[in-house]
């Protein structure tokens, strides 16, 4: 399923790249991406990286937030979708303790969101992709950098996730951990 709004960037890539008289693969070129890459993204299969999308609006001389426009108020409704289930989920963390909390759910609401964006990028355009320095070296297969940001943003949202967990009280219930089931020493 394409997104509507990695339509709507795309069709403002190719708006502007037509007013500029320029080619796909010419402007993947001076964007120093791919031209299948380039491709996803303006036909809406494929939802770039902000830096990717920063290169392409550099070389058609437009802001980042024309190409961005609607994408920033989807992933803004998205990320309070997910801070609410993030807020009943860890809803027992102490109230003295709500002002570190809430700065965590934030931030992990919004690596949730990157990371299935991330996530659904890989599964359509798979980890690795072909890639030569120049035209005159042979094409090798390397892991396409969104893979390296999809593990370090998982490593990061697990860590936060943890620290989330540990501040939510354990209950005991006459002696007896409710978590462990265990008698408390």
């Amino acid at each position: 399923m394409i997104d509507l709004n990695k339509q709507k960037v795309g069709f403002r890539i190719r708006e502007k790249r037509d007013q500029k008289g320029l080619t796909q693969a010419e402007l993947s070129k001076v964007c120093g991406i791919s031209k299948n890459y380039f491709s996803a993204v303006e036909n809406g299969r494929n939802s770039p990286s902000v830096e990717v999308l920063r290169k392409i609006a550099k070389a058609l001389d437009v802001s980042l937030l024309f190409l961005l426009d609607d994408r920033i108020d989807d992933m803004e409704s998205r990320v309070a979708l997910e801070v609410e289930r993030l807020e009943k989920i860890f809803v027992k963390i102490p109230k003295e303790q709500l002002d570190v909390a809430e700065g965590l759910i934030t931030q992990a609401a919004r690596l949730r969101i990157l990371l299935d964006d991330n996530w659904r990028d890989i599964m359509e355009n798979g980890e690795y992709e072909k890639f030569s320095q120049s035209e005159n070296q042979k094409p090798y297969d390397r892991k396409r950098p969104i893979v390296e940001n999809y593990d370090n943003r998982d490593r990061t949202y697990h860590a936060i996730m943890k620290q989330l967990t540990d501040l939510i009280v354990k209950e005991t219930v006459s002696g007896k951990s409710k978590l462990l089931g265990r008698t408390r020493q």
